[in-house]
């Protein structure tokens, strides 16, 4: 035995359902996702260096679930970014977007926009116009993306002033 959990029972469960109810939204939301095996298979069978390669590159979206326990972070990669279309046009939405695989928030951030009607885009998703090669137009919303992220990183980096002395 253990020993007993550490905080009140119920609250420790509350917890565990509300975890488990948002990665149900973001499933939802921006899945169904492959791990890497799947990502490897959906690519003709490339290796996971192949894979990890073509993230480090920015040329595929990968999105960093919590650590495994051992210090790596698990990721899962949007099955709909393997259209051929929208696998030809990533690099550039990626780029344009402001991904850094490195951050967790970028990834999740960006699939949730390319998933998400856009006013910008007459109400389309930027997925839907990528499977369309319209990739013009969502390269030039996708700049407004990375000036969020940037911002959202620079505030989170700011000292506030009264611990700055």
């Amino acid at each position: 035995m253990h020993g007993p959990l550490p905080g009140d029972p119920a609250e420790l469960g509350r917890q565990a359902a509300r975890a488990v109810a948002a990665g149900a939204a973001w499933a939802a939301e921006v899945g169904p996702f492959y791990d890497t095996a799947g990502a490897r298979a959906a690519l003709g069978g490339v290796s996971k260096q192949a894979v990890s390669a073509r993230v480090t590159a920015a040329r595929l979206l990968a999105l960093r679930l919590a650590s495994d326990g051992e210090a790596r972070d698990r990721l899962v990669y949007p099955v709909w970014q393997f259209v051929p279309s929208v696998l030809r046009h990533l690099p550039r939405v990626l780029a344009a977007a402001g991904y850094d695989p490195e951050r967790a928030t970028t990834g999740w951030t960006i699939a949730t926009w390319l998933t998400t009607p856009d006013p910008r885009l007459a109400d389309r998703t930027p997925l839907e116009l990528l499977r369309a090669d319209h990739v013009d137009q969502v390269v030039g919303v996708a700049a407004d993306v990375a000036h969020a992220l940037g911002n959202h990183e620079r505030a989170a980096l700011r000292v506030p002033a009264d611990r700055a002395s």
